[in-house]
């Protein structure tokens, strides 16, 4: 069993910044930010396959860098 620990960091231009703005003035889902964790899941699992690394357990944290930027982390073990 050994640790893993994967980041990426994923950002979103400035016209889905204005759209997820007002998104969230209305109280709807910010779209553009779940895509932008979305990306980054899916870069991770992609990084994941391509490795052929297996995890016994993982977590991910996401921590927001700046107004549209933010940084998706995956730790946990191999089996």
């Amino acid at each position: 069993m050994k640790n893993i620990t994967i980041q990426k960091v994923v950002s979103k231009n400035f016209i889905v910044d204005i759209i997820a703005s007002f998104q969230n003035m209305f109280g709807l889902n910010i779209s553009g930010y779940e895509s932008m964790i979305n990306k980054g899941i899916q870069q991770i699992e992609t990084e994941l396959k391509e490795k052929g690394i297996e995890l016994k357990w993982y977590r991910y944290e996401i921590t927001q860098l700046t107004t549209g930027a933010m940084a998706i982390m995956l730790y946990g073990d191999t089996k």
